[in-house]
């Protein structure tokens, strides 16, 4: 009698747990967490790939036509990449530090200051000449307006 009782309590327990994950599935369901496919609109994923190709393309923000596409340049260290006046930069690899005046990471809203560390796949804009990018290594970045490697 024991061991039949043993045997139930833990029948009981087994379909106990499979109707919660039967609730909790069906829960995830009715709120879309399953309806998405990966790298869609609804469900986005950024690779690195995808954001070359789409920096390559001149098409960042989904708009495609009437604008300068951006161009790759790759420091090495020591470089210096000096933007022009309105100028846009994206970093995709290595590390650096801002000189000059001065860039403004649209990406977070801040002003990076002379010294300060760049940021991975920010997008900089150059709010004034003789400002840029002095490369500590081996610096790829992308760049839309004018520039000045040295």
């Amino acid at each position: 009698m024991i061991k039949d009782r043993k045997k139930l309590l833990l029948l009981a327990k087994v379909a106990a747990l499979l109707v919660a994950a039967v609730i909790v599935f069906w829960a995830g369901k009715e709120v879309g967490a399953a309806t998405a496919e990966p790298g869609s609109q609804s469900d986005p994923l950024v690779t690195l790939s995808y954001l070359e190709k789409r920096l390559k393309e001149g098409d960042m923000y989904g708009k495609s036509g009437g604008g300068m596409s951006f161009t790759e340049v790759s420091l090495t260290s020591g470089e210096k990449l000096t933007l022009d006046d309105g100028a846009e930069l994206v970093v995709i690899r290595g590390n650096g530090s801002v000189f000059g005046q001065g860039l403004i990471n649209i990406t977070s809203g801040e002003l990076f200051k002379e010294g300060t560390s760049i940021v991975l796949y920010s997008d900089f804009l150059a709010a004034g000449t003789g400002c840029g990018i002095k490369a500590s290594g081996t610096v790829k970045t992308y760049v839309k307006g004018g520039y000045t490697k040295n």
